[in-house]
């Protein structure tokens, strides 16, 4: 599947879950909410963190399509793979790091950012063994992508690693999309990459690995019977690492705030994959997505006002989020001083978004906003 960013960009046109960051000649596109209705055309699903060089708009960095937790979505249900054999690869609790070629140099990046301390981890593990940084440089340069995964101490998520490390976990064809990992696996592993660990077998055969398993996030089962516009791809994790996340009773229960938190952490795909109640499920994430819009709404806002004098930018927000909102919303109650304080932050360049979604969490704590 080709992608041009005169394409992605008409595809996102006017949809707050998705945005564009640009640094140095290149354009990245990806998704500020997880969530399956987000990802409702295969274009989407390829928007995760796609570069695109804005002079010419072609594909210089493309990493995973979006793919889905077992039984979150109806391609993914168990049914469909029970009997079948597949290949499985570990699926690892880290960064995923994914290359592009700037000023003849290699430079990582993570889905949502050009630089940041994980980013700068992943390039000093990768320049200390040259060979690999050489032959990273060759793949992209013939128009792949190499794909890699950085787990260390320092970056913690639910596995505690006690080792750092940069691992190959894929290859991809910048321009066509196409997986080429297992193809080029003996050719990768002689120049010295490190893989996650395969398995080849039946579904239910891996499923039972790891029922016992501990220390491990699960496995990516890969099928590639199925082919355009993108091979399936489902995440299969195991009860050890479901264990240390939420379950159905604290969905079921937690109040809005709460799950607004979910949001803020990054964790609602997390819990609502566990979750085997579609309808509460349904019901959950409907009320999810109106207080992420809200949110989102708000940040855009506030960053497009904030240069105007203060009153004038509060009641244009004001304005457009009840015209917007207040239909959708049993009450909404957004405080004058509230977005006078986010258009200051703003302002001065400090971190207006991080402070309208702390304050917003609060307003709905206190019943001032309830979806």
């Amino acid at each position: 599947m080709k992608v041009s960013l005169k394409e992605a960009l008409k595809e996102i046109e006017g949809n707050r879950f998705f945005k564009t960051l640009e640094r140095d000649g290149l354009i990245k596109i990806s998704y500020r909410f997880n969530s399956p209705k987000v990802f409702d055309t295969s274009l989407k699903r390829e928007l995760r963190g796609i570069t695109f060089s804005k002079k010419t708009g072609k594909v210089l960095s493309r990493p995973y399509h979006k793919f889905f937790n077992l039984g979150e979505t109806e391609e993914t249900e168990r049914e469909r793979f029970t009997g079948r054999e597949f290949i499985f690869r570990e699926k690892l609790d880290g960064t995923m790091l994914h290359p592009v070629l700037a000023g003849g140099e290699v430079k990582l990046l993570t889905q949502k950012g050009f630089e940041n301390p994980q980013t700068m981890k992943g390039e000093e593990l990768l320049k200390k063994t040259p060979a690999l940084y050489k032959k990273t440089k060759e793949m992209l340069e013939k128009g792949y992508t190499p794909i890699f995964e950085l787990v260390s101490p320092q970056f913690q998520l639910v596995i505690p690693y006690d080792r750092e490390e940069l691992l190959l976990t894929e290859v991809r064809d910048s321009e066509t999309g196409e997986y080429l990992l297992e193809n080029l696996e003996g050719e990768l592993k002689e120049a010295g990459f490190k893989l996650p660990k395969k398995l080849a077998g039946k579904f239910e055969e891996v499923e039972r690995e790891l029922e016992a398993a501990e220390m491990v996030e699960g496995f990516v089962l890969k099928d590639f019977s199925k082919k355009e516009p993108f091979p399936l791809f489902v995440k299969v994790k195991a009860p050890w690492y479901y264990e240390h996340h939420y379950a159905f009773t604290y969905l079921h229960n937690i109040p809005s705030h709460k799950l607004f938190n979910l949001y803020l952490m990054g964790k609602a795909d997390e819990v609502f994959s566990k979750v085997l109640n579609k309808e509460l499920r349904r019901r959950r994430e409907e009320e999810l997505m109106k207080m992420a819009e809200l949110h989102l709404t708000l940040s855009d806002l506030v960053g497009r006002y904030k240069n105007l004098p203060q009153e004038r930018a509060v009641k244009k927000i004001a304005s457009k989020v009840n015209r917007l909102f207040l239909k959708k919303f049993k009450r909404l109650e957004l405080e004058e001083d509230y977005l006078k304080e986010a258009l200051r932050i703003a302002k001065k360049g400090g971190s207006f978004e991080k402070f309208l979604a702390n304050k917003l969490y609060l307003l709905i704590k206190a019943g001032k906003v309830q979806p």
